[in-house]
């Protein structure tokens, strides 16, 4: 099964079992009645219980978007503390190669190596901010 719902194959003009629900968004039966009791409307006075798309594809959304935590520029999201993060030290290391570029750092509280793409016009704006060590990696064919 998949990490992630899928919402591009749930039809929003359809109503769904649950069975149906589970299969069209990669989750389990199981998952479903989870999301039924966390606020997932369910057409449950007739049987079988039936699920309308635009609500599945709604609920999926709605919880997609709690779980959203929007950085600053000059933060990264750590991954062990679950939290946006300041740079230790304000140090960060900027990767470029082409037109990417990663910014990589330690996480003020657990120091653990935290790391996000920029846009390479950004860089000299973060710069800024932060005290970053440039690399520069050519691109060959």
């Amino acid at each position: 099964m998949p990490k992630q719902a899928k919402l591009n194959r749930i039809k929003a003009f359809r109503s769904y079992t649950i069975q149906e629900a589970a299969h069209i968004a990669g989750v389990s039966d199981h998952t479903i009645h989870n999301w039924g009791k966390n606020g997932l409307r369910m057409m449950d006075a007739a049987q079988p219980t039936l699920i309308r798309g635009d609500d599945l594809r709604d609920y999926i959304k709605a919880q997609r978007s709690k779980r959203k935590s929007p950085t600053e520029p000059d933060t990264f999201y750590c991954v062990v503390c679950k939290r946006p993060r300041h740079a230790a030290a304000n140090m960060a290391d900027c990767t470029i190669i082409g037109n990417r570029a990663t910014l990589t750092a330690l996480c003020t509280i657990c120091e653990t190596v935290v790391s996000k793409p920029v846009a390479k016009a950004n860089v000299t704006s973060l710069a800024r901010t932060l005290d970053l060590t440039i690399k520069r990696h050519e691109t060959t064919l």
